[in-house]
């Protein structure tokens, strides 16, 4: 009688480890998958392709205004990005980064937006020294312009911040961009 109970008790064990097991390795699998594809986002803007690497993709969500001097802010959220042509010919494109107008109609924030005056943009190219500037010097949002080789690519970097000021501004005002890579005649 002792080994029959023993027995049973085994096999319910056994059968416990084995889902617990089997559980454990779906999960694992289904939180990886979740977790990459959010990281590397594609966009086809037709001859190229643009891979953003954080789970934020293009967009530039700044939630609070804090402003920082330009050490802090060089230290501040990176977001990268690769531009690739992967076709035969040389294609000419132009990074722009416009407002995100669906994310401030959604959050009904319009009157909260901090101005391109108070924010200053850091775009590095290829591993370069970054270049800053405050965001209203860029003439029609457009960050950079350039023409990539067939079969090539480049490494982007955008870090955006608050300037230190004296202008007087609401501490709950925040900034909402989107990164667009625009080809030229397309």
């Amino acid at each position: 009688m002792y080994q029959k109970y023993y027995r049973r008790h085994m096999i319910k064990s056994a059968i416990i480890i084995i889902f617990l097991f089997a559980f454990a390795i779906i999960s694992t699998y289904l939180i990886y998958q979740s977790f990459s594809s959010e990281r590397e986002r594609d966009i086809d803007t037709g001859e190229m392709e643009v891979v953003f690497h954080s789970k934020e993709g293009n967009k530039i969500n700044l939630t609070r205004f804090t402003p920082v001097s330009d050490a802090i802010g060089l230290s501040s959220t990176e977001y990268d990005f690769t531009v690739k042509n992967s076709t035969a010919n040389s294609v000419s494109y132009k990074i722009v980064l416009e407002p995100n107008t669906n994310r401030i109609n959604k959050d009904n924030c319009m009157n909260k937006i901090i101005p391109s005056e108070l924010l200053k943009l850091s775009l590095r190219v290829d591993h370069q020294a970054p270049v800053a500037k405050i965001l209203s010097e860029y003439q029609e949002n457009i960050l950079y312009e350039d023409t990539l080789e067939a079969n090539s690519e480049e490494d982007y970097s955008i870090r955006l911040w608050a300037i230190n000021s004296d202008f007087v501004i609401d501490r709950d005002s925040h900034y909402h961009g989107i990164i667009k890579v625009i080809e030229e005649g397309v």
